[in-house]
């Protein structure tokens, strides 16, 4: 494939990410695709062959841009859980349209076509993208005593709030009516990811027998 249908195909995915969580599946067809991609209807059917599997792609790319954006965050070995998930956090407030987006597409349809390996981390268990990375900063947080199943709760209300309020920072209706909230300006939500973390670390560590079988 050479650079022009690169960005041919680049340029096809991009437009259809836009459509299918503005409009949905049912809603969207290749030839509105190729109308507001200007490309041609057959230059959709050669690089993604159908709709379906179009929208597989675009969903994994953006499962894909989630887990490499979040892995840079972690990758900083000198931060905690407490200010990684705020960085997560912010992450998301910052890219507030994809992420958007990204929610429409997962919540609006059946995704037959993904691979259940997008969603399952080395153990099988299921979780968002990048949570290997929250897992990692509890792990090292609380140490070995607490069972993986325990981590893997925290991570998931974790990860559970910061989305929740990365989406309503981020969505039109909600946007004007919290943006002079208190509690939704940026130190107050950070304190708030802080005290939310430390309650959830001591929870972990003061309970550990509770996840053993």
């Amino acid at each position: 494939m050479n650079a022009k249908e690169k960005d041919t195909k680049q340029k096809i995915l991009d437009v259809a990410n836009h459509l299918f969580a503005e409009k949905g599946f049912s809603g969207t067809s290749i030839r509105d695709i190729a109308k507001v991609a200007d490309v041609n209807l057959s230059a959709v059917n050669y690089h993604y062959k159908n709709k379906e599997n179009l929208y597989a792609q675009v969903f994994q790319q953006n499962h894909r841009w989630m887990e490499e954006s979040i892995a840079q965050i972690g990758s900083d070995d000198s931060i905690d859980s407490k200010e990684f998930s705020w960085r997560v956090f912010d992450f998301f407030v910052n890219n507030g349209s994809p992420l958007l987006n990204t929610f429409k597409i997962f919540l609006n349809e059946k995704l037959d076509n993904i691979p259940d390996e997008a969603f399952v981390d080395c153990k099988g268990n299921m979780g968002p993208p990048g949570h290997e990375f929250f897992v990692k900063k509890i792990r090292q947080d609380v140490g070995d005593e607490v069972p993986y199943e325990g981590i893997h709760w925290a991570m998931r209300m974790i990860f559970g709030d910061i989305v929740h309020f990365g989406i309503m920072m981020n969505a039109p209706m909600m946007k004007e009516k919290i943006k002079d909230q208190p509690n939704f300006q940026p130190k107050a939500k950070k304190e708030s990811i802080y005290n939310l973390v430390e309650a959830m670390l001591d929870f972990l560590k003061a309970n550990p027998d509770r996840w053993k079988m």
